[in-house]
């Protein structure tokens, strides 16, 4: 079903609708936004090939030619994507708000290159650059949204969140660019009511947190739309 509010595919037979989960997406892609579920934000359009995603994705497959450990290399694409693509990262800032309107008034997409140019985005478009720039690092990752909980002085505060999730010997770790409270830490523990306790074992490139977080639950949404074969353009050589 192509998308309503929004332009969409223009022709959503040539597209795969992938109903949430954890989701591999396609150069090509349209995502939903938030604006189905009460939020701001359109749909994205994927356009890998646009400045300056194009210069990200090359820094970022350019680590496969260097000698790093695993850890080292996911880490590295975590800093690019926050030390150099993202300077405002709060919903209320100026840059991120008229990029959004812009798109809601002209009733169109916003490529996610866009989000890129003005240096603004919160956990979803952090997610969604990082899980490009991983895979161009050569580290196969999927988008995932979610339900998080947080607890602090005995109140619960649950909002929605946007991760990337790698497989490493079989076990499944959350990368976040966005979240320290997240990163590197087990997606079986976050998953868990109470989530990760002081002995859970975390990544290299976690933070040692104690606040209680949890994943409720990951999301039977964003509708994500891959192009099929044919359609699809790879940037990952």
């Amino acid at each position: 079903m192509a998308s309503v509010s929004q332009a969409g595919p223009q022709d959503p037979s040539d597209y795969i609708a992938i109903k949430g989960g954890l989701v591999d997406i396609a150069d090509g892609a349209y995502i939903e936004g938030s604006q189905r579920q009460g939020g701001i934000q359109p749909d994205y359009k994927i356009d890998l090939e646009s400045a300056p995603l194009k210069q990200i994705m090359e820094k970022a497959a350019s680590l496969r030619e260097m000698n790093l450990e695993y850890w080292d290399r996911v880490g590295m694409v975590v800093e690019i994507i926050r030390g150099e693509v993202f300077s405002y990262t709060d919903y209320k800032n100026p840059y991120y708000r008229r990029l959004l309107k812009k798109y809601r008034l002209a009733n169109e997409d916003i490529p996610l290159s866009e989000y890129a140019l003005c240096s603004a985005g919160v956990c979803r478009e952090h997610a969604l650059i990082l899980h490009f720039a991983l895979k161009a690092a050569g580290i196969q990752n999927d988008f995932a949204y979610v339900s998080a909980a947080r607890v602090h002085a005995f109140h619960q505060y649950v909002e929605d969140h946007a991760v990337t999730v790698v497989k490493l010997n079989g076990v499944e770790w959350v990368v976040d660019a966005y979240n320290e409270l997240f990163n590197g830490y087990r997606l079986k523990d976050l998953m868990k009511m109470g989530g990760p306790d002081v002995r859970a074992e975390r990544a290299p490139i976690a933070q040692e947190v104690s606040t209680v977080r949890f994943f409720r639950k990951i999301h039977d949404f964003p509708v994500v739309y891959n192009p099929k074969a044919g359609l699809c353009k790879s940037v990952f050589k």
